[in-house]
């Protein structure tokens, strides 16, 4: 599969002025969340998979037991590309919708 090319600064800079949840750290894109508990950490984990997978894009997760963090750029390119912001769309939504409840 052909991967997008890279995004100029000005479009990732815009992106992240409507997404306050995300923030540019060492040119990827990071969302860090805090749950209540390890069993809805390891949800919201196992609730991605389907996204990362329908996109053929993976996010670097690291798993805490109360905070999740997700990590984004795309590795062939080394550096950020749409791909990265339709996951961190469907991120957004995914936990809006789902765990919006539960999540801080």
């Amino acid at each position: 599969m052909s991967r997008p090319p890279l995004l100029e600064d000005q479009v990732v800079d815009e992106w992240l002025a409507g997404h306050a949840s995300w923030h540019r750290a060492s040119g990827h894109l990071v969302r860090e969340l805090d749950t209540p508990d390890y069993a809805t950490s390891i949800a919201i984990v196992n609730a991605q998979v389907t996204l990362a997978e329908a996109l053929d894009h993976h996010p670097v997760v690291t798993l805490g037991y109360w905070h999740l963090r997700f990590e984004l750029w795309t590795h062939d390119r080394r550096g950020l590309t749409e791909l990265d912001l339709f996951y961190a769309q469907g991120l957004d939504e995914l936990v809006d919708a789902i765990f919006n409840a539960v999540v801080d």
